[in-house]
């Protein structure tokens, strides 16, 4: 028989971002052993196999390499259904899933911070404080012993949001020191160089995050809920997307792919303001816009995957298929959920107006 417990040893301990050392002294060999079994030299004694299965969070056939790819399918596959029903489930459906999710896999962190965003989720709609403790312990967790740093930044962000909530300010500001600041990112030090031959890339790589961060930040801004929202603010607010969307138009010029999906929101969030005015003609342009802007984010996310910008700034990018850093909806289309934004009742007295009829249309033939 082939025994690959070596490999399997090396991959769970690379996972887990633990040296040969921390492994060793954890079970009580050398470091040396750890690595005549990585190597395939040798193999660990059999009663070291409960140790190492315990050290891991896996069975000791796991370990032996008889289960352990039924396993990453089996965790893959809850990903992507959690990742599903974020998009189409209910809220109960959701926590319910990953509830049980988390009872299969109880030491998978990405699986313990989907369930405390649910839990989050769930605590918005029912104010049931019971299960601000269970969010906080999750998250907690997950900070303390992830290694991977999307999810556990996505925990910090999500204890960050439960203090905010809650009027904890101290304890909000404590989640927010354990973010690294914006002079530490990858992206800026990549972009000074590192002697690869590839500085442009990761020049424009930087271009394109901070472009991104930067206009959703102004975006976001009219939206603050401690800023002032009446009437006297609208125009400024207006103004202030309508830089948000020239900044996307200047970085990435007129083949935005991807970035479609922010003009889009950025139109809508006008037309809601434009429609609060009673400005009835620029509401309609603004929503004429944001069609033009859903439809063709919806055909590029159908089309455009693995195609470059054109942009002078981007032109070495490519639109990245999703995947683990890059997200899209998968269920329902940018057109479906600009469909339900229209329904809202603000939109009633402009509803048979035939330029709103037509945006209608044109919607719903991308809608999914």
């Amino acid at each position: 028989m082939n025994i690959k417990i070596g490999r399997i040893v090396k991959k769970l301990r690379t996972e887990k971002s633990v040296t040969q050392d921390t492994l060793a002294a954890a079970i009580g060999v050398t470091p040396q052993a750890i690595s005549r079994w990585e190597s395939e030299n040798g193999y660990p004694d059999i009663e070291l196999l409960p140790s190492l299965a315990d050290f891991f969070n896996v069975t000791t056939d796991e370990l032996l390499g008889y289960k352990l790819s039924e396993r990453e399918t089996d965790i893959a596959n809850i990903k992507n259904e959690m990742s599903r029903l974020s998009e189409v489930g209910t809220i109960e459906e959701r926590v319910a899933f990953a509830r049980n999710a988390k009872l299969k896999y109880p030491s998978d962190h990405e699986i313990k911070e989907n369930l405390a965003v649910c839990l989050y989720h769930l605590w918005q709609e029912t104010n049931d404080k019971s299960l601000l403790g269970e969010i906080e312990g999750l998250c907690l967790s997950v900070v303390d012993e992830c290694k991977d740093e999307d999810t556990r930044f996505n925990a910090i962000n999500l204890l960050i949001l439960i203090y905010r909530d809650t009027k904890q300010s101290d304890k909000a500001l404590k989640a927010v020191n354990l973010l690294p600041p914006m002079k530490y990112c990858r992206e800026d030090v990549l972009s000074r160089g590192i002697g690869d031959g590839k500085d442009e890339i990761y020049i424009q790589d930087e271009i394109d995050k901070l472009t991104d961060a930067l206009g959703m930040a102004i975006s976001n801004y009219p939206l603050a809920e401690n800023l002032p929202n009446d009437p006297s603010t609208w125009d400024k607010k207006i103004e202030m997307l309508e830089v948000s969307n020239e900044l996307y138009r200047m970085i990435y010029g007129d083949d935005l792919l991807f970035y479609h999906s922010r003009l889009a929101w950025n139109d809508w969030l006008i037309s809601t303001y434009q429609i609060s005015q009673g400005k009835v003609e620029e509401a309609l342009g603004s929503i004429e816009e944001m069609c033009v802007h859903a439809i063709a984010y919806d055909r590029s996310y159908g089309e455009d995957h693995g195609k470059r910008y054109r942009s002078i700034f981007t032109d070495k990018l490519i639109y990245p298929f999703p995947g683990k850093d890059f997200h899209e909806c998968k269920e329902h289309s940018q057109c479906y959920y600009m469909l339900d934004k229209l329904g809202n009742a603000r939109y009633d007295g402009i509803r048979e107006s035939e330029r709103f009829l037509s945006v209608i249309e044109s919607l719903k033939q991308y809608a999914r």
